[in-house]
């Protein structure tokens, strides 16, 4: 399950295999996260929308603390969701990531979808997801035709 054929900026290769935890729900997550490392799995992939980061993040400190791996031996992957592109709001997104996983880094930061939407504040709806409700004021699917994909991208370069 280590065979490599992309490499990150660290210089470590990314697996070719992983568990990707869409649609894993939250309440046997964290064990599906364990189970999988423990079974050599390296490459999780996640992301926000996927409203199970907390325990994907309690699936991996598990882990490390049976002594199955160190932080540096995972891959862990993530995704800034749609109503994040604005450059103002990458980062925090990302943090937001990190706490929920309860990680200093994850290795792979990724746009999840080339869809830019308006943004909402975290307290008011998080995940956002795929939710349109026009009668709200802000509406989560509302298109925001204000940013580009290169202020996102040069947003997200800021994180490294």
């Amino acid at each position: 399950m280590s065979t490599s054929s992309f490499t990150m900026r660290s210089g470590r290769k990314i697996p070719t295999i992983g568990l990707g935890c869409w649609k894993i729900p939250n309440d046997v997550c964290a064990d599906a996260v364990y189970n999988a490392i423990e079974a050599g799995y390296r490459l999780l992939d996640g992301a926000s929308d996927y409203g199970n980061e907390k325990e994907v993040g309690q699936g991996i400190a598990r882990a490390i603390e049976a002594g199955l791996v160190k932080r540096e031996d995972l891959c862990v992957l993530s995704k800034l969701w749609n109503n994040y592109h604005q450059p103002e709001h990458v980062e925090l997104a990302c943090k937001k990531t990190l706490e929920d996983l309860g990680l200093d880094y994850v290795d792979v930061y990724l746009i999840h979808f080339p869809i830019h939407l308006k943004f909402i504040p975290i307290e008011t709806r998080y995940p956002t997801g795929w939710f349109h409700d026009p009668d709200v004021e802000n509406p989560c699917m509302a298109p925001d035709e204000t940013v580009t994909f290169a202020q996102t991208y040069g947003a997200m370069e800021k994180l490294v």
